[in-house]
């Protein structure tokens, strides 16, 4: 009898140490849980960008006007290094870029005999047509600086700023006679900057982009012409 009740204490003792014990380690599994969530270091995301925007030219001639057909693409792969333990991070990449712009513009070359050279003028079309677009395609690299909450649901917005090369310019007509593609249109401006913002929750943004740069070569064409678009970008991981 003697050894039942020592075997009985022994047991008791030893359940309730281990109980102890586990609420012990809860505990500190909880406060290990906060202490991560404070110093929560971000991983890398938003690291494919697919947009599909509103494509057009901010100070175009008067005479020409947009159709609601000027619809454009962006493809960018980038690289995400959060800074630190904070919510932001550094963006950069490369992307693709289709700026389309459909519209009633002719494009017409003309000689200035005093500054020897030609000039590009868009001038309203005078002959019936389908579609009148004018396409272009950018090499881009973007940098970016990102801001994302450490919530269940994200919150991120993105601000930065994207330098590009054209790599090709077309002018595509479909009217009455059949379909016509003119390529390499004169005194072009290959080089092109700008600024994009985008904001949103997760997988889905609103974003925008301005570019400084001019179309046209000064005075070879309209002048402050420049790029713009806004848009919905999709962001799978």
């Amino acid at each position: 009898m003697k050894y039942i009740v020592a075997i009985f204490l022994l047991y008791a003792f030893t359940w309730d140490s281990s109980a102890q014990t586990k609420q012990k380690d809860d505990k500190l599994t909880k406060e290990e849980e906060e202490f991560d969530i404070k110093n929560y270091k971000g991983e890398p995301n938003d690291r494919l960008i697919i947009e599909i925007n509103r494509t057009g030219f901010l100070n175009s001639p008067s005479s020409i006007k947009m159709s609601w057909r000027s619809i454009g693409m962006n493809v960018a792969l980038m690289f995400d290094k959060p800074l630190g333990r904070s919510n932001f991070s550094i963006g950069y990449g490369i992307g693709f870029y289709s700026h389309n712009f459909h519209s009633n513009a002719d494009f017409v070359y003309r000689y200035d005999s005093i500054k020897k050279y030609t000039v590009t003028d868009m001038v309203p079309k005078t002959t019936k047509y389908n579609v009148n677009r004018f396409g272009q395609k950018f090499l881009e690299i973007p940098l970016e600086l990102r801001f994302r909450t450490k919530t269940h649901t994200k919150f991120k917005m993105m601000v930065g700023g994207k330098f590009g090369y054209v790599v090709n310019d077309f002018r595509t007509v479909f009217d009455d006679k059949g379909k016509v593609r003119f390529y390499n249109t004169k005194n072009l401006n290959n080089f092109r900057y700008g600024v994009v913002f985008r904001i949103g929750v997760e997988h889905i943004c609103l974003t925008a982009s301005y570019y400084f740069s001019d179309v046209f070569i000064k005075d070879r064409g309209v002048n402050g012409m420049v790029p713009y678009s806004v848009g919905i970008a999709i962001i799978p991981y």
